[in-house]
């Protein structure tokens, strides 16, 4: 936040500060950057004090109540912030459409998101569509430093059915993963967010090598999730909380 220096007055101690000499406004906040960029802005509170989560949902495909619950719980769990905020979902037009690209996710971003980073205030943001990912077994992604967006169509397949997680269940763990990327998980580049020990899985992408933490491969695997999920909602092993700290958060 900007402010004027107590030198600014002229000898009589009237303002001279005239159109030449005040500050520029700040650059607005960039929410165009690649996943993890903003990993410490999420972590810690040297730049942002308050997290303010937006989410929009098409027609049918509402976020379960105690899935964002989960969300909240882990966020303050994790992150150095005076509160974190999650507004209530919004219903936009449904895309009526099979399956989604990660610009078509941009664009409809780009449509619908309200709110933006301002004041002490970071501002995330949430989508959930009525189709699948364009790329085989995507329960969600992370495709912008603040933004996630999830399928709605995936979670039908794998979640309610005889043997499956539950809604709540699934949505829970998918919503924790994706912010598990944005916030630099795991060995994203230029995250910020290093390993402090090895434990990225070379062959799964930015995913950790212990298949019981929230940030194993399968977690956002459709075709996996059902197999790996223990009936609980997964936490974050050692590596993953030591990884976070590092960065600013807890």
């Amino acid at each position: 936040m900007l402010s004027c220096s107590d030198s600014a007055t002229g000898p009589n101690g009237s303002d001279d500060n005239g159109p030449d000499d005040q500050q520029p406004d700040p650059a607005p906040y960039s929410h165009t950057r690649n996943p993890g960029t903003s990993a410490n802005d999420f972590l810690a509170d040297s730049n942002y004090t308050e997290l303010e989560i937006e989410i929009d949902y098409m027609e049918g495909y509402e976020p379960n109540s105690e899935a964002l619950s989960s969300l909240e719980t882990f966020l303050e769990e994790r992150l150095n912030k005076t509160s974190v905020t999650i507004l209530e979902p919004t219903q936009i037009p449904g895309g009526n459409q099979e399956q989604y690209s990660a610009e078509e996710i941009r664009d409809l971003e780009e449509e619908h998101r309200d709110n933006t980073t301002e004041g002490e205030t970071l501002s995330a943001y949430m989508i959930i569509v009525d189709g699948k990912y364009d790329q085989d077994n995507v329960l969600g992604i992370a495709y912008y430093n603040t933004s996630s967006g999830f399928f709605g169509a995936a979670y039908d397949e794998v979640s309610g059915g005889v043997g499956q997680p539950s809604r709540y269940q699934t949505e829970a763990t998918s919503f924790r993963h994706e912010f598990g990327h944005l916030f630099g998980l795991v060995n994203v580049d230029g995250s910020g967010t290093e390993m402090q020990q090895d434990h990225q899985d070379e062959e799964n992408g930015h995913h950790c090598d212990n298949d019981s933490c929230l940030m194993y491969y399968a977690m956002e695997s459709t075709d996996l999730f059902g197999s790996v999920f223990g009936g609980s909602i997964p936490s974050l092993d050692q590596n993953c909380i030591d990884d976070l700290q590092a960065n600013g958060g807890q």
